[in-house]
């Protein structure tokens, strides 16, 4: 079994680390112009959920790929509501040419510090049963389970809400009003932790235009030198099973 995952506060990272086979990171594949991933059992794709709908990276990397195995899954990590992620994957998924067998969610620590303060977040937890859903999806894809979360008015709802957030992450642009404060040492892990090479770390830090809006270079910052003009937080995120060298193993394109 072969998981491509992409990651930027290791949430995503730990699920593909709990359903084990053969890692693969999409930051990394891009970079190296790998596109044809084949696996005789299985092929599984791991990413975070933004604003109901699948990360740009990760759309970009599906377009392009031919990925060929007899069973095709995805999981989407969440951190409040997952809206209809999964239908939005899947029907994106058919448009290039897939189908996926098994699509779900798995609820964990919403890392989204415009909206959420992290404190908060891990006191919740234990409520929030991760590692039950985890052995139940595992159980799902070891037993080659066709499923995809249905839908509902409410969620409905919520993903049109939410929707308009979709074209402010795919814009590029949303690190370029980040600040940078006096905390910085300029230590670089910013830039490497970047899936798409979008930092600059010179005399001073510096952001391009094609940020994927992940927020990886916030939580990892050792010095919490990075900031957003209005965050609910500002406690830092990483999930325990999964390290800093990890990420940046995953992410650094520079």
């Amino acid at each position: 079994m072969k998981i491509l995952f992409f990651t930027a506060t290791g949430n995503s990272l730990a699920v593909a680390k709990a359903l084990g086979g053969t890692r693969l990171s999409i930051p990394q594949l891009i970079t190296k112009g790998i596109y044809e991933i084949e696996d005789e059992e299985a092929i599984g794709i791991i990413y975070p959920i933004y604003a109901g709908n699948t990360p740009k990276i990760v759309r970009e990397y599906l377009k392009r790929a031919k990925l060929t195995a007899p069973y095709l899954f995805a999981i989407g990590t969440y951190g409040n509501y997952a809206c209809q992620a999964m239908t939005n994957f899947k029907r994106y998924a058919e448009k290039c040419g897939y189908h996926f067998q098994y699509t779900n969610t798995i609820l964990m620590v919403d890392n989204y510090l415009d909206l959420f303060e992290i404190n908060r977040q891990i006191e919740k937890i234990p409520s929030k049963k991760t590692d039950e859903q985890l052995k139940k999806i595992k159980k799902d894809i070891a037993a080659r389970v066709m499923y995809t979360p249905g839908k509902s008015l409410l969620t409905e709802v919520i993903n049109l809400v939410v929707k308009p957030q979709v074209a402010k992450f795919d814009s590029g642009k949303l690190a370029q009003s980040y600040i940078v404060t006096d905390a910085c040492v300029r230590c670089g892990i910013c830039a490497k932790v970047c899936p798409r090479g979008n930092i600059s770390v010179k005399d001073h830090v510096t952001f391009s235009d094609h940020c994927e809006s992940c927020y990886a270079c916030l939580h990892a910052c050792p010095k919490g030198a990075l900031h957003l003009k209005h965050e609910r937080s500002a406690k830092r995120w990483r999930h325990p099973d999964v390290t800093l060298a990890e990420i940046i193993e995953a992410n650094n394109v520079q």
